[in-house]
């Protein structure tokens, strides 16, 4: 059996996210839409890259945000 550390990251601001994990998941919490790569994320929807078993990613994933209001993008890497 092995451990893993889930990491908790808040961003507010348009930039580059060196994942380092196994799966990660971003949340959007605030009230505009973010933007993970080219995948939108509305108000309350999340987008999830699960790794399997052994399995590791180094990529660095661009977010940015796009209207008028309050930035809030959660990001949860797990890690081992």
């Amino acid at each position: 059996m092995q451990k893993y550390t889930p990491f908790f990251i808040t961003y507010d601001t348009p930039q580059s996210i060196p994942t380092n994990c196994n799966s990660i998941i971003f949340i959007n919490l605030g009230t505009t839409t973010a933007i993970v790569e080219n995948v939108t994320l509305s108000p309350s929807q999340s987008f999830a890259i699960d790794g399997n078993a052994q399995e590791y990613t180094e990529a660095t994933i661009q977010v940015n945000f796009s209207g008028s209001g309050n930035n809030n993008l959660v990001v949860i890497k797990k890690v081992f």
